[in-house]
């Protein structure tokens, strides 16, 4: 059996994160990766804001940003709001490698090809076992996405409500706007949910949808043949699937030497389904508040609630006012969204999307008879 400080269970975005901020923290992490390298494996965008590298502590080099780009957003009428704050398009893998290179430099190690098969909590520590060997820490942090196994055998039952979404990786596309990821909104082209086109590199993108209630692909076979001439010559070279919990945080994330985050946690701000940012800022936290319970030979619930209290007051109120926001849009008819679509500016769409300042844009929509009794006052 190995000992180590604290272990970290997923080397996605969240986890990464941790295992840096225990080893600056002064712990002495194992990162554990059930995939035989640290790469993108999930449908995704792949597109991030400054915001995201600063919070990273990642230099947005050429080898991680693809390019630059807007957004825009279109309602069932196609008419569409473009959003001019720009973002990056990035290779995921790239940004993850380099997340792992910093955790390792700050004094983490990372093993992967493991696959976690059962965690037990016993006599104040943890012990991890994989098909390779046992491990023993005094504190789990499960960023093993939806699918937890250090939620699954902790007995932590709770998850966040998934939404499907498949992704295919598209070449020989012939993009009208190829410097803009493109939401694509509508209960005919994705019920209760969005596609997404996100360009890559020249004639390369990543084309998803995400629905509720439905079968994924075969929406997302018709958006594509909806789109006609952009796509008439493309091929896929890549698919995937995965669910993304949008329902908000669980409740039961912290428990005695365990914290759970990202995925596992429902840490994605449901409008959108975007996770880096908000899994990097907790897996950050986890970490750090984990490296000082080590140090304070406290592993308890009660010590490790401080992390769900920095969550919380940075990202709670906007998950959770973003889950407001997905709960009252999800019931409008397309009629009703191109209505919001008019009236909204790109800053409002936006702000209601990630949760920020919904109050005042709920306000402005009470000023409109029909927005105003279907979707405002649901918002405040």
């Amino acid at each position: 059996m190995q000992d180590y400080d604290l272990i970290v269970v997923g080397a996605g975005p969240a986890g990464l994160a941790a295992a840096r901020s225990a080893a600056k923290g002064g712990a002495e992490p194992l990162l554990i990766e059930k995939n035989p390298e640290i790469a993108a494996v999930k449908p995704c965008g792949e597109g991030v804001s400054q915001a995201t590298f600063k919070t990273a502590e990642i230099s947005p080099k050429p080898s991680i940003v693809l390019h630059r780009t807007n957004a825009q957003v279109y309602a069932p009428n196609m008419k569409c709001v473009e959003i001019k704050e720009t973002g990056f398009s990035i290779n995921k893998t790239m940004f993850l490698q380099e997340m792992a290179i910093k955790a390792v430099e700050a004094g983490a190690r990372i093993k992967v090809g493991e696959v976690v098969q059962h965690v037990e909590a016993k006599d104040n520590s943890i012990s991890i076992k994989t098909a390779r060997d046992t491990y023993r820490a005094h504190v789990v942090i499960g960023a093993d996405g939806y699918l937890s196994a250090v939620a699954k055998s902790l007995g932590v039952k709770e998850k966040s409500e998934p939404i499907p979404c498949v992704q295919y990786r598209m070449i020989n596309c012939k993009l009208e706007f190829p410097d803009s990821a493109r939401v694509y909104l509508g209960n005919e082209i994705a019920p209760r949910g969005y596609a997404w086109i996100f360009p890559k590199s020249d004639g390369v993108a990543n084309v998803g949808i995400g629905v509720r209630g439905a079968q994924a692909k075969p929406y997302l076979d018709k958006f594509i043949e909806k789109l006609g001439k952009e796509f008439e010559r493309a091929q896929v070279i890549d698919y995937r699937g995965a669910v993304v919990p949008i329902g908000g945080l669980i409740k039961q994330n912290v428990l005695d030497g365990a914290i759970l985050v990202g995925d596992a946690a429902g840490m994605v701000i449901p409008f959108t389904g975007a996770g880096i940012h908000s899994s990097i800022a907790a897996g950050l936290m986890a970490g750090e508040v984990a490296a000082r319970a080590v140090a304070e030979k406290d592993t308890s619930k009660k010590r490790l609630l401080e992390f769900r209290s920095k969550y919380d007051e940075h990202w709670g109120g906007r998950i959770g006012k973003s889950l407001k926001a997905m709960r009252a849009i999800e019931k409008l008819n397309d009629a009703d969204l191109n209505l919001l679509q008019e009236t909204l500016t790109a800053e409002d769409i936006l702000n209601l999307a990630n949760g920020v300042n919904v109050k005042r844009v709920a306000l402005k929509l009470l000023k409109h008879p029909v927005l105003a009794a279907k979707l405002a006052k649901a918002l405040i």
